[in-house]
């Protein structure tokens, strides 16, 4: 079973209103699409947001499309909108796309600005093809990364590059991150067939993406937050 990592971008004609709010906005720094379910040409989705909650409910009043919604504080920056939505055009375009027999969309689906929705969908390749030929023309898609899906990477997947995911691979297979250490970069750098320096510099990346994410994860799902 295949995986696509897709960055969709959407021109400012077929934006959701939502969407062209956060791309306009310097309120929001984060909207992330969490769980969401669909019955005929209604919508029910849970976001958490980042940013500003005034501004961002000023938009939800002004977008036609949206029906109801509730927000809920999580803390000083961040906060749910349970909201309920009539579809559009472009909604229904892009509902028959990706919501078909044979995938499955995994949440999160995070959207950014300048019209950047991020989407993760898993299924056959066969279905996953047919599924990339019939995204609407308006619609730029980009594959990002593709490979077997794996339940546990989807936990915690801080976006390594496939040689990043390598050098942490040899790094650990070294003996490089053992107490004590077994080996030096100069093990890493033999396992992957390269020089100490490109080793090292991947290896730090590798190390600082993980980190970041790592602590965004705590930041997100810390004490200081509900349990969800």
């Amino acid at each position: 079973m295949k995986y696509l990592q897709l960055t969709l971008r959407f021109p400012s004609g077929v934006m959701h209103p939502m969407h062209r709010f956060i791309d306009e906005s310097d309120a929001i720094d984060r909207d992330v699409l969490v769980h969401g379910q669909t019955v005929g040409k209604q919508d029910t989705f849970l976001f958490y947001v980042e940013g500003q909650r005034e501004p961002y409910e000023n938009a939800l009043r002004a977008a036609d499309q949206i029906t109801d919604f509730e927000i809920t504080d999580v803390d000083a920056e961040g906060f749910y909108c349970f909201l309920t939505q009539t579809r559009n055009t472009i909604d229904e375009a892009i509902f028959e796309t990706f919501y078909r027999t044979g995938v499955i969309v995994t949440p999160p689906i995070e959207f950014l600005p300048d019209g950047i929705a991020k989407v993760t969908v898993i299924g056959k390749p066969d279905a996953l093809q047919s599924t990339i030929d019939d995204i609407p023309t308006a619609i730029e898609a980009t594959i990002d990364r593709i490979g077997e899906y794996n339940w546990d990477q989807a936990l915690f997947d801080p976006g390594l590059t496939d040689r990043q995911q390598q050098v942490v691979e040899a790094a650990v297979n070294s003996g490089y991150y053992s107490v004590p250490r077994e080996n030096g970069i100069e093990a890493v750098a033999e396992n992957l067939d390269c020089s100490t320096s490109t080793a090292g510099e991947h290896l730090r990346k590798a190390e600082s993406r993980l980190a970041q994410e790592y602590m965004g994860l705590t930041d997100e799902f810390g004490e200081s937050h509900p349990s969800h």
